[in-house]
């Protein structure tokens, strides 16, 4: 099923990516968004390592689908049926993209508002903070809150 041939192997590569993004509608806004955000950049006067920050962010919320997308994927394969454990594998990587589009946003937003607004480092340091302890805190809150419902039921 390998290949020893490197060019035969990019190819299947490739056609792993167009396959994904063929099947993939998330993938497929991904890769949208990024394209645009990475083109907006070049248009204003971004710095050398806030670009290298914008290209990491794209990739990774890119990387993240593409696992999910595998991952999902697999979980099919394995069973069509309802699996609490395939649930959870399934949710965790769906969570895993959602983790790194939180990134990209933030450093979207950090980056963009200084170019855009003027806004100051301690401005994009606040936001950071604000989603570490918030989107954290807002998901512990609702599983406490669906367990306490389950439990009445």
């Amino acid at each position: 099923m390998g290949s020893n041939n490197i060019f035969e192997s990019f190819k299947h590569a490739i056609d792993g990516i167009e396959e994904a993004l063929k099947a993939e509608r998330n993938l497929k806004i991904h890769f949208t968004i990024g394209l645009i955000v990475l083109i907006v950049s070049f248009f204003l006067n971004i710095s050398y390592i806030d670009m290298l920050w914008l290209i990491f962010a794209v990739f990774s919320v890119i990387g993240a689908e593409l696992i999910n997308t595998l991952v999902e994927g697999l979980m099919d394969v394995y069973s069509n049926e309802y699996n609490p454990m395939i649930k959870f594998v399934k949710d965790v990587a769906a969570g895993i993209v959602l983790w790194y589009s939180i990134f990209a946003v933030v450093v979207g937003v950090v980056i963009f508002g200084k170019e855009l607004f003027g806004w100051k480092e301690t401005a994009g340091n606040i936001l950071a903070v604000a989603f570490l302890v918030l989107f954290p805190s807002i998901v512990f809150w609702e599983a406490v809150r669906r367990n306490g419902r389950n439990k009445s039921d």
